[in-house]
């Protein structure tokens, strides 16, 4: 694949567990190009979660190579790995800080704030909040929210991040149907902005209607590859429940 955005090669990541070593990652390779929406799915304790943390800098113990724009991710600053990656928890209690306003979690996450007043940052920031119906909650603190707001904050958040990969420890995660749907828009806007996505998901349905591309999971493994054309559930599920 020429010039992937994201690439990585023969990654292994292993753990100590009652005094034997654990692979969570067993030689992934992957190659990602710009602008695609991937899902991982995959049994827990697949390395899905696992991989998303490797990528992001969350999980440093590892061998292999991950190469971000083709530069390996070890040469580059906190500042470039920010400017290209951003993680959304799968808890949405990790993604926003509990103790600033929405407003602040906002101001504090936007690169594009400098010269705005704090009328034009509300009016920006109303812009984003009001279809998900938090308009009327700006200055509300962010502790306030339910789990399924924190998360669409979180999501908020990434709107006004520089990041080019997104990377999503299944953001659904016992959210509501109502709230659940509401952040699969704005990830879909922010995949229509020409972003990278990577999402974990268990929802195989979830995953055939939105993926471009489905990478299944298993012991550590890339298992299976699919273009969404290719994708078909059934065979999927036989697939998942032989592993």
């Amino acid at each position: 694949m020429d010039n992937p955005i994201l690439y990585i090669e023969n990654l292994e990541v292993s753990y100590n567990r009652w005094g034997q070593t654990i692979k969570a990652l067993d030689g992934v390779n992957l190659s990602i190009p710009s602008a695609q929406w991937i899902m991982l799915i995959g049994h827990n304790g697949s390395g899905k979660s696992t991989l998303l943390k490797a990528i992001s800098g969350r999980i440093f113990l590892y061998s292999g190579r991950i190469f971000i724009n083709n530069k390996p991710i070890e040469q580059m600053t906190v500042k470039e790995i920010s400017d290209s990656i951003f993680y959304v928890h799968q808890d949405p209690l990790l993604g926003t800080a509990a103790s600033l306003t929405i407003f602040e979690n906002l101001y504090v996450a936007d690169w594009n704030s400098k010269g705005l007043s704090r009328k034009q940052l509300q009016e920006k920031y109303l812009a984003l909040l009001e279809p998900l119906g938090l308009g009327n909650k700006l200055k509300q603190m962010a502790k306030t929210l339910s789990g399924g707001e924190r998360q669409l904050l979180a999501l908020t958040i990434a709107h006004l991040r520089p990041a080019k990969i997104f990377l999503l420890d299944e953001p659904l995660a016992a959210l509501d149907p109502k709230n659940a749907e509401k952040c699969m828009e704005l990830i879909k806007s922010l995949y229509n902005k020409g972003k990278t996505i990577v999402q974990v998901t268990h929802d195989l349905d979830l995953a055939k209607k939105y993926a471009d591309r489905i990478i299944v999971m298993a012991h550590g493994k890339i298992i299976s590859d699919f273009k969404k054309e290719e994708f078909d559930i059934g065979d999927l599920s036989n697939l998942l429940n032989r592993r």
